[in-house]
């Protein structure tokens, strides 16, 4: 399983129906709206379409990728310029993934999420 940066066709193949990818909380909350939890393939258009309206990749780093036959823990650095606000969310991420049948089943993404909350206030 190859994703290559920008690429939501590739991330939407790799999606079985019954996946559950979770953007920093498993609720959503007011506090921002990429939060939530989305499920199958709908899900999964729904949350890259978020990112793709709003995140302009400045920089993307892997550190470090771990993994077994079902599991996939990585993690690295990125930066976005936020396309609403024009400011710039930086911040290390940490992602777990589940695979089955060589397809993300579960996705669980963290940030900071202060500095995410706060890029996007147009103060």
């Amino acid at each position: 399983m190859i994703l290559q940066k920008g690429d939501p066709i590739g991330w939407l193949k790799q999606t079985p129906s019954d996946a559950k990818f979770i953007a920093a909380f498993e609720k959503e909350s007011d506090r921002h709206h990429f939060y939530g939890t989305y499920y199958g393939i709908n899900g999964v258009r729904t949350l890259l379409s978020k990112f793709q309206k709003d995140l302009d990749t400045q920089e993307f780093e892997i550190y470090k990728i771990l993994a077994d036959e079902i599991t996939v823990f990585a993690w690295g650095r990125f930066k976005h310029r936020i396309r609403p606000t024009d400011k710039i969310f930086e911040s290390y991420w940490a992602i777990v993934c589940e695979v089955e049948d060589g397809k993300i089943k579960y996705f669980r993404g963290f940030e900071d999420t202060g500095a995410l909350e706060a890029s996007f206030r147009g103060d």
